[in-house]
């Protein structure tokens, strides 16, 4: 067995069965269980997952086409890269895929693929199933701080000074040597 085959069961599923849906669609409400929590916190290097709520409406528009609209919040506490403290942060966000159920996925390798940032984005379905948990916990990733702080880390710590935004200020413009060449040039 290769290492492709290997199914990994993601921490957060919340399966969907897009066969049953009535033509005006459904709301769902999710909340991560603390097991789950647990699980998600390790995922993603968190010290701790405290809350996990997703809410989302799934949407028939045409035969075998669905719209998802997601949103989520997430309490969490990470570790501040200088300070080693914990930071709490809240992420919150909201999406929308449009789902698709087609027999053949598209062939793009070699396609030049033009879109634009408003554009939606398309998740291809396998079968009448999908997994809404594990699409809030990956757009809940993008949202995490790559780089936590403490409020009361200094850089000290570091022996490193920190310059915030409003410390910042950039050089006075230097002048251009060859400015003087110039003026000479006009004298003459």
């Amino acid at each position: 067995m290769s290492q492709c085959d290997i199914d990994i069961a993601p921490e957060f599923s919340r399966e969907i069965d897009v066969g049953s849906l009535s033509s005006k669609g459904r709301e769902y409400t999710f909340e991560a269980t603390s097991v789950e929590r647990v699980a998600l916190a390790q995922r993603f290097s968190l010290l701790r997952l405290d809350k996990l709520v997703g809410e989302f409406t799934v949407i028939p528009i045409k035969k075998k086409h669905y719209n998802l609209k997601a949103s989520f919040t997430a309490h969490l506490a990470q570790t501040c890269g200088i300070s080693l403290e914990p930071v709490e942060d809240i992420v919150s966000g909201a999406f929308t895929i449009l789902l698709k159920q087609e027999q053949t996925r598209p062939d793009l390798d070699g396609a030049e693929i033009d879109f634009t940032p408003e554009d939606e984005d398309i998740e291809y379905l396998q079968s009448d199933i999908f997994d809404v948990g594990e699409m809030i916990a990956q757009h809940m990733s993008l949202g995490i701080n790559p780089y936590p702080r403490s409020p009361r880390a200094s850089g000290d710590e570091l022996g490193q000074q920190i310059i915030n935004e409003e410390d910042f200020q950039p050089e006075a413009k230097k002048k251009n040597p060859f400015d003087v060449l110039k003026s000479l040039k006009h004298k003459t």
